[in-house]
This record gives C-alpha cells, sequence and structure tokens, in this order.
C-alpha cells in the first residue's frame, strides 16, 4: 500500500536524524533504503537526506566565493570605464593601471586595500560589477551606419579580442551631425581610437564618403606617435570600400583590417 504524503513528512525528521548520526556505510545503507521504500532516484534521496527542513528540502545556494568588492571599487570601475570609452572588461583591466593615476589625481588618493583589488581585478569580475549599471543606458538610438556589402567577405569579422600589448592598434566608428533626420546633407565626425592607450583622434568629414574616411585617416596617421599595426571598424559602406582597403594593404607592412559582427 502506498504511503500518503501526510506519512511521508512525518518520517522524514527521524530519518534525517539517522542520516546525520551514521558513518558512510550507515548512510549508503540508509539511502538504498529509502529508495527502496519511496520509490526515489538515488540522487533525490540523498538531496532530501540531507535538506534542513521541509519535504522537497531547501533551495540549493549559491556556490563560490562570496562577493567581497566595495562599493568604492565599484564607483572606480565604472568611473574609468566611462573615461575610456566604455571597453569590454578584458581591455578595462589593461587600461586600469594606466588610468588610475589620473582617477586619484582628481579623485583623491584611494585606500590601499581599494587600489589593490582594482588593480587585481579579473575581467569577467569587473563585467559582472558593472553589468547592472550598464544596463541601465541606453546604447541604441538613431543609425546612420549603411552596411557596406560589396566587401563584406573580403574584409574579416574580428571574433577574439586582440592580445594588444603597445599602441597601434585602432577602433573607428562615425557619429552623425544630423539633428532628428538624416536626410540631406551634413557633417560626420569620425573618432579613431587606440585601444591599448586610449588615444583618441577626431575628424569631421562631410557626407563620410570614401574618399574623405581615406584623408581623414591619412590625416590622423600622420599625427599619431605610434605606427597603426591593426584597423577595426563596424560594417559601414564608409570603411568597407575599396579606397581604405588599398590605403591599408599598399604599404611595405600592410596595416591589420577588420570588421565588427553586423547588428542584424
Amino acid at each position: 500500500m502506498p504511503m500518503s504524503q501526510k506519512v511521508r513528512e512525518e518520517m522524514l525528521p527521524r530519518l534525517r536524524q539517522r542520516y546525520a548520526n551514521r558513518g558512510r556505510q550507515g548512510r549508503s545503507r540508509l539511502i538504498d533504503e529509502l529508495c527502496e521504500q519511496f520509490g526515489y532516484s538515488r540522487k533525490h534521496a540523498i538531496k532530501l537526506l540531507g535538506a534542513k527542513a521541509g519535504w522537497g528540502g531547501d533551495p540549493a545556494k549559491a556556490k563560490g566565493r562570496p562577493a567581497h568588492y566595495t562599493t568604492e571599487v565599484v564607483e572606480v570601475l565604472w568611473a574609468i570605464w566611462k573615461c575610456a570609452e566604455q571597453p569590454c572588461g578584458k581591455r578595462l583591466v589593461k587600461l586600469l593601471p594606466l588610468w588610475l593615476p589620473h582617477y586619484e589625481a582628481e579623485a583623491g588618493k584611494l585606500k590601499a586595500a581599494v587600489r589593490q583589488q582594482v588593480l587585481c581585478i579579473s575581467a569577467a569580475q569587473a563585467d559582472r560589477l558593472l553589468a547592472p549599471r550598464k544596463a541601465k543606458i541606453k546604447h541604441r538610438g538613431r543609425s546612420g551606419t549603411k552596411p557596406g556589402s560589396l566587401l563584406k567577405h573580403h574584409i574579416p569579422i574580428r571574433t577574439d579580442n586582440w592580445d594588444i600589448t603597445q599602441p597601434g592598434w585602432l577602433e573607428a566608428d562615425t557619429v552623425a551631425h544630423c539633428g532628428t533626420s538624416l536626410e540631406g546633407d551634413f557633417i560626420w565626425s569620425v573618432t579613431y581610437t587606440d585601444i591599448y592607450s586610449g588615444w583618441t583622434s577626431l575628424r569631421a568629414v562631410w557626407n563620410k564618403g570614401a574618399h574623405g574616411i581615406v584623408e581623414a585617416t591619412r590625416e590622423v596617421e600622420a599625427a599619431l606617435p605610434f605606427a597603426i599595426e591593426g584597423f577595426d571598424c563596424d560594417n559601414g559602406s564608409e570603411f568597407l570600400n575599396w579606397h581604405l582597403v588599398r590605403y591599408f594593404q599598399q604599404r611595405p607592412k600592410a596595416v591589420g583590417f577588420t570588421r565588427s559582427r553586423p547588428y542584424h
């Protein structure tokens, strides 16, 4: 005759007490007994006998090292992340030793413990700590990027992070200064940012034509205190064109040219 739920709930505290007081072999026999009488799987029986209260057992608690980063650490990471043009965690931790002295010059010297935590934080932990604040930022707006389909198969997608140990790896993007409408002719600003150092150069072009982008890039490169090793951009036709490809390829040492993954 099957046991009712009420009988099982009455028996469970006694079984748990016996389970807690037995050695390894005694616990194994008690688990076998519970499986035979109640028809449970061995895994479920172990869960029930090891729980503190309730027939279904306590909800599983998260394992792992508890969070120990203070609010001060998060504030420092957040401030540097914003000033450094919002890099991913892997890039952020590389930039922290460079940016921290400037942060302390503005905000005041940090406690030794806080400074140590900031400098020793991992990329994954930095991303987790900043995730709640990042989620509140609205990134998407009016987009003026038109896909450059002609060269998509010739310019590879960058699927991993560059192993950056020196300046020379640039990311480029454009911003439309068009008010509320993308109709007509207007100025576009082009931003070139060195991932390692954060060195940023700005130029303005009319209607972001291919020729204008190449000339702006040429002007920026001439003013840089380091050589360009790699160039990464979005999928807009202002970057994905033969003019810029030839500019980076027709030189003694070609510049690595990659593009980001399309949004759609």
